[in-house]
């Protein structure tokens, strides 16, 4: 039930983010249980893109607005989620320069990665948004997810 109440909550932005959470979480799944060196990198690349366009939108359109917040919680989510988008960045680099990515390594690193942002996702929906409705209305949280989805479109166009 709890999920569900906070879906009906998820308005604009928020809820663009979910389901991009949940896209990202279901692309991830599928790369680890694919064995094909070939299939696992071109499903990493669509990953690379996406991750990279949602990381870098909802910096420009959530993060850099609520390091500004009154609220001291909002401020500390966003500093910290920028940290987080950092080190998912460079995960994400490392993974892409290797060749063999069917191998055991790989999938260590990958799962490293899964785990990176399964971490980033709940706290960013635990405690981002319930911080994000507090700063925004919801006719800014509509607002901020038009301006999410345009960057990310053209962010994912040049990926």
């Amino acid at each position: 039930m709890m999920v569900k109440e906070m879906l009906g909550m998820a308005e604009g932005i928020l809820q663009d983010l979910h389901n991009d959470h949940q896209e990202v979480a279901t692309l991830m799944e599928t790369i680890l249980k694919t064995e094909d060196n070939k299939e696992r990198g071109s499903m990493f690349n669509e990953l690379k893109t996406m991750l990279l366009a949602h990381a870098h939108a909802e910096q420009n359109v959530l993060y850099k607005k609520m390091e500004k917040s009154d609220g001291e919680k909002s401020r500390q989510f966003a500093f910290e989620g920028t940290n987080e988008h950092q080190i998912v960045e460079q995960q994400l680099e490392m993974l892409g320069k290797a060749r063999d990515k069917a191998g055991e390594q790989w999938t260590a690193q990958m799962t490293v990665l899964q785990e990176l942002v399964k971490h980033h996702v709940n706290e960013e929906e635990s405690t981002g948004f319930p911080c994000a409705r507090k700063d925004f209305d919801r006719e800014q949280l509509e607002k901020m997810g038009q301006q999410f989805q345009a960057q990310k479109k053209k962010l994912m166009a040049e990926g």
